[in-house]
């Protein structure tokens, strides 16, 4: 780099850290979104937080710990925070449609070295959880099709599947019938997949291949979003050759509208110096909701009524609530 790239390094940077910049983008130019300083957090809790998932009726949050170990539940109303797991849960674990069972996969490792699975649920009004599958082997990420209601885990076996019915979401015949079903998404930790032909035809959809460290499934059940470990996000919908949203993590579907939101990515040049809440349709054109300087805006979830964005801090046990208008 000459003196006169360096100089102007210099004077962006300088810039950027007094707030004079803040919404430059890749794909974007300039926004005009104002710098928003961080507020007093809605909830404080005990641990850092990630994977951060509301229940279909709002009432309750659930995450893990900074580390993938440990679930923890959020009670929205009473503030209250409640241990679910102390084990190994990562990403695998999914709100079933009533909004008070949290499904969950928990990995364990033996005095030989050995790691198995357990599938389990966690009913949120008794506060109590049941084991509904034990797995001798480990597996990947526990994926519910909302469309049919079925639990699926790839293991070195092939596909382990678990039909639950949950109370008024049985579908009848007809609706079973009338079910407009290609394939499903399944998700592993190497990659996301796409599954057809019951289960016997598996495609890995094409990604940077680095792992999938997230991933949502749209409320029809048509598309998936899922972010890298290398920090991309992907789209795919029907199964068809995924479409790069852009840098970021932790995409999120609107539980009303093809748009997400996720954490995107401020870049300088080529490289990453925060992140903050961006809204993107299903071709990657959006716009970010917020411009904060020195804080990374992880794991942003949507109210279901689609009102407000719940989040948190990167490093951080803070929850924080943003007023939604489209």
């Amino acid at each position: 780099m000459n003196l006169r790239s360096r100089i102007m390094l210099g004077r962006l940077r300088l810039l950027l850290g007094a707030g004079l910049i803040c919404c430059m983008a890749e794909g974007e130019g300039l926004a005009t979104t104002a710098v928003r300083p961080v507020t007093t957090p809605f909830i404080r809790g005990s641990d850092a937080l990630s994977h951060m998932r509301v229940d279909p009726k709002g009432r309750f949050i659930a995450y893990v710990g900074d580390s993938g170990l440990g679930l923890y539940l959020v009670d929205l109303k009473s503030k209250g925070i409640f241990q679910v797991s102390g084990g190994q849960i990562g990403a695998s674990f999914v709100w079933s449609p009533d909004g008070y069972r949290l499904l969950y996969r928990e990995q364990s490792v033996a005095a030989d070295g050995q790691i198995s699975s357990e599938v389990k649920a966690y009913d949120a009004a008794l506060a109590q959880s049941v084991t509904l599958d034990k797995l001798a082997y480990p597996t990947g990420f526990l994926t519910l099709d909302p469309r049919d209601l079925r639990l699926q885990l790839l293991g070195p076996q092939g596909i382990h599947t678990k039909r639950i019915y949950f109370p008024g979401q049985r579908l009848a015949r007809w609706q079973i019938a009338q079910r407009n079903e290609n394939g499903k998404f399944l998700a592993t930790q190497q990659g996301m997949l796409w599954e057809t032909q019951a289960g016997f035809a598996l495609r890995r959809l094409d990604d940077d291949q680095s792992g999938v460290e997230s991933f949502d499934i749209s409320p029809e059940g048509a598309s998936v979003a899922w972010a890298t470990k290398a920090g991309r996000v992907y789209i795919s919908k029907g199964g068809k050759t995924p479409r790069l949203i852009g840098q970021g993590r932790d995409p999120r579907w609107h539980p009303d509208k093809p748009m997400l939101v996720y954490s995107g990515a401020r870049m300088v040049g080529n490289t990453v110096i925060g992140y903050d809440l961006r809204l993107a349709d299903e071709d990657g054109a959006g716009r970010f909701l917020t411009s904060t300087q020195f804080v990374d805006e992880r794991w942003p979830q949507w109210h279901p009524r689609g009102h407000q964005i719940i989040y948190t801090i990167a490093k951080t046990t803070d929850i924080f609530l943003l007023d939604f208008t489209p």
